[in-house]
């Protein structure tokens, strides 16, 4: 690994790459947001597409992917992936950029930005050492030379906080031209953004401020196996057909019902919804005339993963919330499950990965010290149909029990759900040797529809 400080630059691997926006878990310190700007020969983005962000999180050429945000050995961190191998000729620089929500960026202990290969080992490292005021700043950017890519250390802050950079980086934040009252319920209005001199305005760079203290277990080896095969539409391949849209972002105080107002098709596939909630750990999230909830239970880090299956017949999903504070709902692409391949991921609560390799041994370790039960199932098939199925029971343990077992998933693609979680857990992957089978996972259980 090689350190480098402020202006600095090293050679990376023309290769897949993982980045860390990092820094010390400490609480009551301002929440950072990691992203990423493709810029263009003149120093400038194309459009708001080069920006990506948690509110969008995929360039449409694939290359550049926020990936959540992750904890682990007192750290707290933003994953973004980088696949130099698929930068558009016509891009020349990708800047690594933090946004500071709540305070200032002299206020976040221990910030770093880290460049991780695809075999886990950390490419280089840089710590910030002189932040002070600024409320967005540039950590560093990967640029061509001489036809091969360097990352350096920029180390450059800005005060007045996203304003101020996407200025210089040619986007410009204009409110609209008519305030627009917030809906009693729906996606959180956001304000526009539109490249410098253009008449139109885009959708916007920043989401709605992320709540304080959560947080999206990520590898705690980077990099957890290879990246998915992705389409030249930026989907990856096994979500070919399956429902994609926009994530849309809920947000409220309190006991509130929400319309999901997408058009879902008829026996769509299911999606995915991020639970985020602050001070308070229980939520409750129910389709109401369903037995089974969506979310009822502590989030363990103020923040949690859980599938939402569609109604049968398609179309908005009317969902009620119940919480003592205040939450925000995000909702997901199946396509935006969280990858696991060969190596170790850990992370707490509820989540859902979605497995494309090969039939595999999975270890799984799990603890909680709350008495509560871990669930982990699985769904298998390359259909909507066939992923609205009952979920397959791979490990089940109650009163808080220490799990320790090693359980046999098939082929890919495959989806693995934690369910019903307070555990800190654990999950390795490893592959089978070439002469084994690979068998089907666990017992089948029958049934078109959980709901």
């Amino acid at each position: 690994m090689t350190h480098i400080t402020k202006g600095a630059n090293v050679p990376v691997p023309a290769s897949p790459l993982r980045i860390v926006v990092g820094r010390h878990r400490v609480p009551g310190v301002p929440a950072v947001d990691a992203a990423a700007l493709l810029l263009d020969a003149t120093g400038t983005v194309r459009g708001d597409a080069d920006i990506v962000f948690r509110g969008r999180p995929e360039h449409p050429s694939g290359a550049v992917r926020h990936v959540g945000t992750g904890e682990g050995g007192g750290q707290l961190a933003e994953w973004l992936e980088l696949d130099l191998l698929r930068i558009e000729p016509a891009v020349q620089r990708v800047l690594i950029a933090g946004f500071c929500d709540g305070g200032v960026f002299g206020q976040v202990p221990g910030l770093y930005a880290q460049v991780v290969s695809v075999d886990g080992a950390v490419v280089t490292h840089y710590d910030v050492a002189d932040a002070s005021s600024e409320t967005a700043f540039v950590l560093g950017e990967f640029y061509r030379r001489d036809g091969a890519w360097k990352f350096r250390a920029v180390g450059q802050g800005y005060d007045s906080g996203l304003a101020g950079l996407a200025t210089d980086f040619g986007v410009v934040v204009a409110e609209p031209a008519v305030p627009v009252a917030p809906p009693a319920s729906g996606p959180v209005p956001l304000k526009g953004v539109a490249k410098t001199g253009s008449t139109s305005v885009a959708a916007a760079v920043v989401a709605a401020p992320p709540l304080s203290n959560s947080a999206v277990p990520v590898p705690s080896s980077p990099v957890a196996g290879p990246p998915a095969v992705v389409s030249p539409a930026g989907i990856p391949s096994w979500g070919v057909g399956l429902f994609d849209f926009e994530p849309r972002v809920y947000s409220g105080k309190g006991e509130k019902t929400v319309i999901v107002d997408l058009p879902f098709p008829p026996d769509s596939e299911p999606v995915i919804l991020e639970a985020r909630v602050e001070d308070y750990h229980f939520l409750q999230v129910q389709i109401p005339g369903r037995s089974d909830d969506v979310f009822c239970n502590d989030l363990p880090d103020f923040y949690g993963r859980a599938l939402l299956v569609p109604p049968r017949k398609g179309g908005p999903v009317k969902m009620k919330v119940r919480h003592s504070g205040k939450w925000e709902l995000t909702v997901l692409p199946l396509t935006a499950a969280r990858q696991i391949g060969t190596g170790t991921v850990q992370g707490s609560g509820r989540e859902v990965f979605i497995h494309t390799g090969a039939a595999a041994d999975l270890k799984v370790r799990a603890t909680d010290r709350h008495s509560g039960w871990f669930q982990l199932n699985h769904h298998k098939g390359d259909t909507p149909g066939e992923l609205r199925r009952p979920a397959e029971e791979l490990v089940h343990a109650w009163n808080g029990r220490r799990v320790k077992e090693k359980v046999r998933i098939p082929d890919g693609p495959l989806l693995l759900v934690i369910d019903k979680s307070r555990h800190q857990w654990e999950l390795t992957v490893d592959p089978l040797p070439l002469h084994e089978p690979s068998p089907g996972a666990g017992r089948q259980r029958r049934g078109e529809s959980p709901h």
